[in-house]
């Protein structure tokens, strides 16, 4: 234990309260830097929130919007489409034949056998 002079008020009490407020780190720049981390932290939070009511709202423009617009076209096509079933069955024959007409007719040009070397002179009959 030191020795306390009559002439100095504690002086061992004095000099521990000052070594320990030395010692002591500060709080104020420790607060300052968990401050700013938390306010980084909660802008961000801020954009997130922001961002995720942007998609809430344009989530229900499409749902709300877009999509009746949508069944709405759909229902016109296939009403379209239905009418176009009904000229294509109105107009088209029962049995389509794809045959050339005589006047084309490759045999009459390019005979299969090699006998027959002279064309034929194409008949202009028509056949329906």
């Amino acid at each position: 234990m030191l020795l306390v002079d009559a002439d100095r008020p504690e002086p061992v009490r004095s000099g521990a309260r000052e070594l320990a407020l030395f010692l002591t780190p500060e709080p104020r720049a420790e607060a300052k830097e968990v401050e700013e981390t938390i306010e980084g932290l909660l802008l961000r939070l801020e954009e997130f929130c922001s961002l995720t009511d942007m998609i809430r709202s344009d989530t229900s423009q499409i749902l709300e919007e877009n999509i009746p617009l949508l069944k709405a076209k759909v229902m016109e096509m296939r009403g379209i489409y239905a009418k176009v079933d009904q000229l294509e069955k109105r107009w088209m024959p029962a049995a389509p034949t794809y045959e050339l007409p005589t006047l084309y007719r490759t045999e009459d040009y390019f005979p299969v056998d090699a006998g027959e070397a002279a064309p034929r002179t194409p008949s202009c009959q028509r056949r329906l």
